[in-house]
């Protein structure tokens, strides 16, 4: 054999190599982007009527952080919407919000469970130093009712078993707004809730 065909014979060999390599990068970038998008099938949607948070908001938690979660939990006869570190698609983040109601999460409209402060609470962080403000801390001083619209059957886990509820309330949302000059401001706002949660427990 001719080293010209030995060549031609080689060739073909790396170009396999090459497709191989080029596949590998693109999986891994698919898995890298699977791992830190966001999950959409849980979600809060806020809707301010007044104040630097005005509009339609909606937060997602964000695959692969484990502090960014979104769920419903029931504890001594009540329930409570809770969520971390939620984001935006545009990377806006709610550093927390609750919202507490009398009875397990079932089909349905659920009255308050009243605190100190009011029935919930919500907190913004300005953490990109790129809002007009600092910090902001809302409470629901409203205590409307929060009406559960949906509850999917339980899927069976290894150590737990999942479903997903979802709802919606309007309240009246009491905020401290503390400005980067350090002044602070309070106002209040009316305020649409939607939400999709996890909810689990031991099976």
């Amino acid at each position: 054999m001719t080293q010209a065909h030995t060549n031609q014979c080689k060739k073909p060999n790396l170009n396999i190599k090459k497709i191989k390599m080029k596949h590998l990068y693109i999986l891994l970038f698919l898995c890298t982007t699977a791992a830190f998008s966001q999950s959409k099938k849980h979600f809060i949607t806020i809707t301010f009527s007044d104040g630097p948070l005005q509009g339609t908001h909606t937060f997602y938690p964000e695959k692969g952080n484990f502090a960014s979660q979104a769920n419903i939990e029931f504890f001594e006869g009540a329930s409570n919407v809770n969520a971390s570190k939620l984001t935006t698609e545009s990377g806006f983040q709610v550093h927390y919000i609750n919202r507490y109601f009398l009875g397990e999460p079932t089909v349905g409209t659920h009255q308050p469970k009243p605190s100190t402060s009011g029935c919930g609470s919500l907190n913004f962080i300005d953490l990109k130093g790129n809002q007009t403000y600092d910090r902001i801390n809302g409470d629901f001083t409203g205590c409307s009712t929060t009406k559960i619209t949906k509850v999917t059957p339980w899927k069976e886990g290894v150590v737990k078993k999942r479903r997903v509820v979802s709802g919606e309330f309007e309240d009246t949302l009491t905020m401290e707004i503390r400005m980067d000059d350090g002044s602070k401001n309070t106002i209040t706002s009316n305020v649409k809730v939607s939400f999709s949660v996890n909810q689990s427990k031991m099976k």
